[in-house]
């Protein structure tokens, strides 16, 4: 008889133990069902916000190319035909420009070498300018050359204006 009523005791520790860690699920099982509802929430707001473009909202046309906007349907009017875009264009590099113009450095060094004396280490970057004259195009193509100081630094000749941002490099 002892020994069923310590078997007792102890399936009756057990399901007290059992009972609890159930209540303990069932409390992190409401926690996560209210923040996985909370997400879904924030998503459905987050995709509204991403399909919004200048055909459905009041957002200008120039938010319309905005990565993850989707593009506005626009359609023709009845009776208007549409008309096709204008085809993309630009101007290839030049392998034989009309004209090479080399740019050196000018001026002189932080240790106050002149660099009119320095060592040539060859064209750094090179730019093409294409200029429409009244006849015909000429393309310019300005090679800026790095030299080297006798101090050990290195410098390279400025861009000229008109020739924007480095290119290719020679």
């Amino acid at each position: 008889m002892t020994g069923l009523r310590a078997r007792s005791a102890e399936l009756t520790a057990e399901n007290t133990a059992l009972r609890d860690q159930v209540a303990e699920l069932e409390a992190e099982t409401t926690e996560l069902a209210a923040h996985v509802a909370e997400q879904a929430e924030k998503i459905a707001r987050l995709e509204r916000l991403i399909s919004r473009n200048s055909g459905n909202s009041s957002m200008p046309p120039s938010g319309d190319d905005l990565s993850g906007r989707t593009p506005p349907q626009l359609r023709p009017q009845s009776g208007q035909k549409r008309q096709p875009g204008a085809p993309g264009a630009h101007l290839e590099w030049s392998d034989h420009p009309d004209k090479t113009v080399p740019c050196f450095p000018q001026g002189s060094c932080a240790c106050g070498a002149d660099l009119a004396g320095a060592r040539d280490l060859g064209a750094r970057y090179s730019h093409q300018v294409t200029d429409l004259p009244e006849a015909r195009a000429e393309t310019t193509q300005y090679d800026r050359h790095e030299v080297q100081c006798s101090c050990g630094r290195v410098h390279v000749a400025a861009a000229p204006p008109e020739a924007g941002q480095p290119g290719a490099v020679a």
